[in-house]
């Protein structure tokens, strides 16, 4: 079993730090494949790449949206806005 480690400064990791976290447990594929099936591979992990993106971006709006409800009804309006543009 192998152990990846990301860090940051100043926030969390990105969206693309942590689609190539999960990358590295999701698909990996072999030097030694023969060619065609690399190159299917490879295309195949390139697409869930990209919705490994989207659904991580999506997640982290929605979790914003809902800290943001959440401190607006908690009567602070002005922080909530200013947490939503980041």
């Amino acid at each position: 079993m192998s152990v990846n480690v990301a860090t940051s400064d100043n926030g969390g990791l990105t969206s693309d730090q942590i689609v190539e976290l999960a990358m590295d447990k999701i698909l990996k594929v072999a030097n030694t494949a023969p060619e065609p099936i690399k190159d299917q591979a490879l295309a195949f992990q390139d697409n869930i790449r990209i919705v490994l993106k989207q659904y991580i971006d999506l997640a982290k709006r929605e979790e914003r949206g809902t800290i943001c409800q959440k401190i607006r009804e908690a009567g602070q309006k002005d922080l909530a806005d200013l947490i939503r543009r980041l």
